[in-house]
């Protein structure tokens, strides 16, 4: 999102009341902390699949999906309507921040709960059951610590969220790696990367409470009609895009078994780990894209990113029979076959995140959020035939298809959006 118009800020920030960093950097820095963010889990993957059995990395591969997927749901397109409202009146940061904070930490709370009895109820075994609810938390405070780096966002202190990153970040990777070269289970890593997430979400709290004022709150007050016309279909969307693009792991667990999922969890990471490319260009280009009265810009970004990834896909193709066994080790080299269609995703999926962001941009929220639940209706339906008959590689061809029908869907959107983008409201990308 382009947070602009940050304002005065309140006596008593410390090192955060220092002048205002210059966009470039912000940029750049910021780009840093997500790549490094990234690389850490990707890094913390690839030990997990070489220290862990085969059934601990596919629980770890469950774990983490559903862990995710509740980050997901609980915000719910929250923070973004925070860090808009932060943005166009940072003189009452705090009032727009403190209610909806207490809706977060009562939404994890609730999402965490249902976990557990959803785990009771399935009379789930200790080894199972523990992992996921461990990872439930790490994900729930992940998301609490994202919420307030939305808020940081709207009052244009991308700083403090990167420099916050990097500090969790590395003490993840430090922790992370440790527990699985000293006790390689499932259980030693959550807790391993619990720890820097609560300390982290405690020290982002502290330094929420030292930005902004809190002047006009009665004119803070959430708007009923607000929520369901700009934040439920925002939300919605980006709750649907999270299924379709992960619930495969979970078809996969209930047709072929935790094998399988360890196997196809592995390279599906990979390609997920090629999505910081276009996910690091649309973040620069995004300001450009909300401003813009037509799709010639969005025609420039989308060409730049395609033409990107379709030079590595066709590397990754090639060497994918090499890259697999090297990254994983010999055991998931019959995941390889899985990894070169995931592979022949990748540059729909870049095409997708400059689609989805101009959609959003161009205050498409509502065909986005339809886009997408009928993404997950295709995704499901192919999975539930392909899968049974071709296992991951299945999975990964219901990807492609998915993929394909969202840039059909988004594409035609567009067209029917584009006259009424007189006045663009600034967002922030899709799950997609």
């Amino acid at each position: 999102m382009n947070a602009a118009g940050s304002g005065p800020l309140t006596v008593g920030e410390n090192s955060f009341r220092d002048s205002k960093p210059t966009d470039v950097f912000l940029v750049g820095y910021k780009a840093l902390a997500d790549f490094a963010g990234k690389g850490v889990m990707f890094a913390i993957t690839i030990v997990a699949a070489r220290r862990l059995t085969a059934d601990a990395f596919g629980v770890f591969a469950l774990a983490s999906t559903l862990g995710w997927m509740l980050a997901v749901a609980t915000d719910f397109g929250i923070q973004l309507h925070v860090a808009r409202a932060v943005a166009r009146s940072p003189k009452s940061a705090r009032a727009v921040l403190m209610p909806w904070l207490r809706a977060r930490f009562w939404m994890t709370a609730t999402a965490i709960a249902a976990v557990m009895l959803a785990l009771i109820a399935m009379h789930a075994s200790i080894s199972f059951a523990i992992p996921m609810l461990l990872f439930s938390l790490v994900y729930g405070g992940s998301g609490l610590i994202e919420f307030l780096n939305y808020y940081y966002r709207g009052l244009s202190r991308t700083d403090i969220e990167s420099t916050l990153t990097l500090w969790q970040r590395g003490a993840t990777l430090l922790l992370g790696i440790a527990a699985l070269m000293l006790r390689p289970t499932v259980t030693a890593l959550a807790l391993a990367l619990l720890i820097p997430v609560g300390v982290t979400l405690a020290i982002s709290l502290l330094v929420a409470g030292r930005l902004g004022t809190s002047a006009n709150p009665e004119s803070q007050i959430p708007n009923p009609d607000t929520f369901w016309r700009d934040v439920f279909p925002i939300g919605l969307g980006i709750v649907l895009s999270a299924l379709y693009f992960r619930i495969d792991v979970f078809l996969v667990q209930w047709w072929r078994g935790t094998d399988a999922v360890a196997l196809y969890n592995a390279v599906f990471r990979l390609v997920e780990a090629l999505r910081l490319l276009p996910a690091a260009v649309l973040a620069v280009t995004l300001p450009t894209l909300v401003r813009a009265s037509d799709t010639r810009m969005l025609v420039r970004v989308s060409a730049s990113v395609v033409a990107i990834a379709v030079v590595a896909s066709a590397a990754l193709w090639v060497a994918a029979g090499s890259i697999v066994p090297i990254v994983y080790g010999s055991a998931f080299a019959g995941a390889v076959p899985a990894f070169r269609i995931l592979v022949l995703s990748f540059p729909l999926l870049s095409l997708n995140y400059a689609l989805t962001h101009q959609l959003v941009a161009w205050n498409g929220q509502r065909a986005y959020a339809a886009i997408c639940a009928m993404a997950l209706v295709v995704n499901v339906t192919l999975n539930a035939r392909l899968i049974p008959a071709l296992s991951i590689e299945g999975a990964a061809w219901a990807t492609f298809a998915t993929e394909l029908f969202l840039t059909m869907g988004c594409a035609v959107s567009l067209l029917v959006v584009e006259t009424a983008a007189t006045s663009p409201v600034a967002t922030t990308g899709s799950a997609a």
